[in-house]
């Protein structure tokens, strides 16, 4: 799988440049893509037309206000990312925190403050004394990761065994991951699993040292995200001639 994400990136990056409308279109997109996978797996059932049509500003009567209120919060914190990935800035908790405050609004600590079994994952995580230690551990781990699409994988694995944010930590992992991909310039997918499927998935890595399904799963995801932009991108590209 992942030699034919190669083959997809390789090919992504050839086409060379676009019209703009084609650019913002892949901006926008990305957001889109973020969200609903963020949402999926927080068990929140919408589709990608619902998100669409609130972040152009529509008001529907039966959408709750509170999805308003989440995925205008989640296109400040993209906004945000875009900025950080243009200023070539490194992720590292301090970002990673101030998202989470800025997304999810809490009201306490920012990290957990509890040591409580992981019960939907199957495992027990780290004391909260040890994870600003090994969240900064984590990230400067990262840097020497070149691989875009495998640093976004590493990211989720690496943050999800921590367990740094209690139940929204999947939420911070997804960010985290998105951050990684468009640092290295690639579309951001949604990902075609359940939220117990993730975390099955996300089990096998923590509890059995088994990667390859998870790796599998998101490589296949942007496999499929790149297929779409190519697609749109060479559309685009005949159009301009």
């Amino acid at each position: 799988m992942k030699e034919l994400l190669n083959e997809k990136l390789k090919a992504y990056r050839e086409l060379g440049p676009v019209l703009p409308e084609a650019r913002k279109w892949l901006e926008d997109s990305n957001l889109w893509m973020l969200l609903y996978t963020v949402l999926c797996q927080r068990g929140v059932r919408v589709e990608k037309k619902t998100l669409v049509d609130i972040l152009s500003g529509r008001i529907m009567e039966d959408v709750n206000i509170d999805l308003y209120g989440f995925c205008f919060r989640l296109r400040d914190v993209y906004k945000d990312m875009i900025s950080s990935v243009e200023m070539q800035a490194t992720l590292n908790t301090k970002m990673l925190d101030g998202w989470y405050e800025d997304l999810l609004e809490p009201e306490g600590p920012v990290h957990r403050r509890d040591n409580a079994v992981v019960y939907d994952i199957g495992f027990i995580p780290c004391h909260y004394s040890e994870i600003s230690e090994r969240m900064d551990h984590l990230f400067r781990a990262m840097d020497s990761v070149s691989d875009g699409a495998l640093k976004a994988a590493e990211l989720q694995m690496g943050i999800i065994n921590i367990y740094a944010y209690g139940q929204d930590t999947i939420t911070m992992a997804l960010l985290a991951a998105a951050y990684a991909l468009l640092q290295a310039g690639i579309p951001l997918p949604s990902y075609p699993v359940s939220e117990d499927e993730y975390r099955r998935l996300m089990s096998a890595c923590i509890n059995d040292g088994d990667e390859a399904p998870f790796c599998n799963m998101h490589y296949r995801s942007l496999v499929n995200r790149l297929e779409t932009v190519i697609q749109v991108y060479r559309e685009a590209l005949e159009n301009q001639e």
